[in-house]
C-alpha cells in the first residue's frame, strides 16, 4: 500500500477543501483513492441550464435536439446514485449563449419547451443532501413545486425572476416549502408569482426573508393576519411615503433582530390619517438597522436597537433623524456628503455611547482647490479633529475615511498633499486615547494620506501611509476586526 493511500479519506477531504475548483477536477482523475475522497467537493455545486438565453433579443431558448439529449444525459449523471447524494448546492439558471456557438431553437420549436426544467424537477429527489437551491428566470410547473417541497435538508432558497410554467394552476394549499432562509428578486413579473414564495413557505420554519420586491407585494399575501414568528433577519424594499401600510407589513415579524431596508419617497402622514399600527408596536426584538436615513426616528426610540448602518446620505438629514438622544446605540457606520466637527459632534452627542464608529465621507474637489501640493479638506478636518467636542469615552474603534470625487480629470492629476501638512497622527492618537481610554483600533484616511493603529494584547501596531493607490485599503475588514 502506498503512502497516500494510508491516509484517510477524511483527512484529504480536509485539505482538498482548500485547492481551487479546477486543481479538484485534476486531483479527481489522478488516481481512485483521490477520486474517492475527493468527490464530496467536486460534485457538491451542481448548475443546470434549462433554457439557452438569446443575448441581442433576450428570449429563452432550447439548445436544439442535440443540446437537449447532452442535457439530459448530463442531468442523469449528476442525479445517479454515486453523484447526487453528494450534491449541496444547485443553480439553475439560461445559459448565455457563447459567441461562435450554433444558435438555439426557439422554444416554440417543441410541444415541450420545459423539458429540461421538468426532467431537473423530476430527478430533485435523488438530490437528498441538498441544503441550497438558486432559480433565475427559470418557469416552476405544480409537479415540480412538489418535489422542491420534498427536499429534505433544503436551508436556503434564492428565487430571481422566477414565475410559473403559462396556463399552470397551482394549488398551493398542497405545497408546504420548509426552508430557514428565502430570497426572491421579483420586481419584473406577475403579483400573483412573486406571492407565490411567500405563500407556501412553511411561516413558523423560516428564520431569514430577503425581498426585494416592493413591501406591497409582502402585504398583499399577507392579509390573512398570519405572521411570520420566528424570522430574524429581514431585508424589504418599500415605498416610504406608504409607511402605514409598511408598518403593518413589519408587525408581522415579530422576532426581527436584523433589519435592512431599501426604497424610495419621502414619509408623509395625512393630518386625519390614524395609523393603523404605531412604530413603537412592531419590531419589539430589532438589535440592528441597515437602511436609509428617511425612517431612522421610527426606530431610534426602540431601546433593543444598538447597532445602525445608515445608507450615504447629507449631514443634515443625518443629524435631524438624530435629534435626541440615544444611549442604548453602542454601533455606527454611516456614509455622509461632506463632514466638518461640528457635524460630528452632534452625532457623538446624540449617541454618547459610542464603542464603534465608522464613518465614510464622499466629497467633491473642485478645479483649484489643490494648492501647492495641499488637499485642505482632509487635513483641515484632521488637524482639529482630536478636539472634537462630545467625543465619546466609551469608543473603542474608530475609523474616518474619505473619499474624494475630482470635478475634472485636471484635478485628478493635481500632486498629493505633502508630508509638511499632514497631521501630527501620533500626537493625535495619545489625544484621543486620553479622552478614550478603552481606544485599540483606529484608522483615518484622508485619501492621499492613511494613519493606522491597534492595540493588541501584547504589542501595538502603527503605520502611517503616503497613499497613491487603493491597495493597502483592501485590508480593512481585516484590519477592524482585528484579524
Amino acid at each position: 500500500m502506498s503512502s497516500h493511500e494510508r491516509v484517510p479519506n477524511e483527512l484529504w477531504l480536509e485539505i482538498f477543501q482548500f485547492l481551487p475548483r479546477d486543481y479538484l477536477k485534476d486531483v479527481y482523475s489522478t488516481d481512485r483513492k483521490f477520486s474517492t475522497a475527493s468527490r464530496a467537493l467536486v460534485f457538491s455545486h451542481l448548475v443546470f441550464y434549462p433554457y439557452h438565453l438569446d443575448e441581442p433579443l433576450e428570449y429563452l431558448a432550447l439548445p436544439g435536439n442535440d443540446g437537449v439529449q447532452l442535457s439530459l444525459e448530463r442531468l442523469r449523471f449528476w442525479s445517479s446514485d454515486q453523484i447526487a447524494p453528494f450534491v449541496r448546492e444547485c443553480t439553475i439558471a439560461p445559459r448565455r449563449q457563447r459567441p461562435g456557438e450554433a444558435e438555439p431553437v426557439r422554444l416554440n420549436f417543441t410541444d415541450s419547451p420545459n423539458i429540461l426544467m421538468t426532467s431537473f424537477m423530476d430527478a430533485l429527489a435523488n438530490f437528498t443532501g441538498l441544503k441550497k437551491l438558486s432559480g433565475r428566470r427559470v418557469k416552476f410547473t405544480q409537479a415540480g413545486l412538489a418535489h422542491l417541497c420534498r427536499i429534505p435538508l433544503l436551508k436556503e432558497i434564492v428565487i430571481d425572476r422566477c414565475g410559473i410554467v403559462p396556463d399552470e394552476i397551482v394549488d398551493t394549499a398542497s405545497l408546504e416549502l420548509r426552508t430557514t432562509k428565502l430570497v426572491y428578486r421579483s420586481a419584473v413579473v406577475a403579483n400573483e408569482d412573486r406571492n407565490l414564495w411567500l405563500t407556501i413557505v412553511h411561516r413558523g420554519h423560516l428564520r431569514q426573508l430577503e425581498a426585494t420586491g416592493s413591501a406591497s407585494a409582502v402585504s398583499n399575501t399577507l392579509a390573512d393576519g398570519a405572521t411570520f414568528p420566528n424570522v430574524d433577519k429581514l431585508r424589504l424594499v418599500m415605498n416610504f411615503s406608504t409607511m402605514t401600510q409598511n408598518l403593518v407589513v413589519l408587525s408581522k415579524f415579530p422576532a426581527v433582530c436584523a433589519l435592512q431596508l431599501g426604497g424610495w419617497g419621502q414619509i408623509k402622514y395625512e393630518p386625519s390619517e390614524q395609523p393603523a399600527i404605531r412604530a413603537a408596536d412592531v419590531l419589539p426584538l430589532l438589535r440592528e438597522y441597515h437602511g436609509p436615513c428617511t425612517p431612522l426616528h421610527l426606530f431610534l426610540p426602540k431601546p433593543t436597537l444598538i447597532r445602525l448602518v445608515i445608507d450615504g446620505c447629507g449631514p443634515e438629514e443625518l443629524t435631524f433623524q438624530l435629534r435626541g438622544e440615544y444611549g442604548h446605540i453602542t454601533t455606527l457606520h454611516t456614509t455622509v456628503h461632506d463632514l466638518d466637527r461640528n457635524t460630528l459632534s452632534t452625532i457623538c452627542r446624540c449617541l454618547p455611547a459610542l464603542i464603534e464608529l465608522h464613518v465614510t465621507v464622499l466629497a467633491e474637489i473642485e478645479d483649484g482647490e489643490y494648492e501647492d501640493g495641499i488637499n485642505p479638506r482632509a487635513t483641515d478636518f484632521f488637524s482639529t479633529f482630536a478636539d472634537t467636542p462630545d467625543l465619546p469615552s466609551t469608543l473603542q474603534r474608530l475609523s474616518i475615511s474619505w473619499e474624494f470625487e475630482f470635478e475634472s480629470e485636471d484635478a485628478e492629476d493635481a500632486p498629493v498633499a505633502s508630508t509638511e501638512n499632514i497631521p501630527d497622527f501620533l500626537a493625535m492618537r495619545d489625544k484621543l486615547r486620553e479622552r478614550c481610554p478603552a481606544l485599540g483600533t483606529l484608522w483615518l484616511d484622508g485619501h492621499d494620506f492613511m494613519f493606522r493603529w491597534r492595540q493588541l494584547l501584547d504589542r501595538e501596531e502603527e503605520s502611517y501611509e503616503d497613499v497613491e493607490d487603493e491597495d493597502l485599503r483592501e485590508g480593512f475588514e481585516d484590519f477592524w476586526e482585528g484579524r
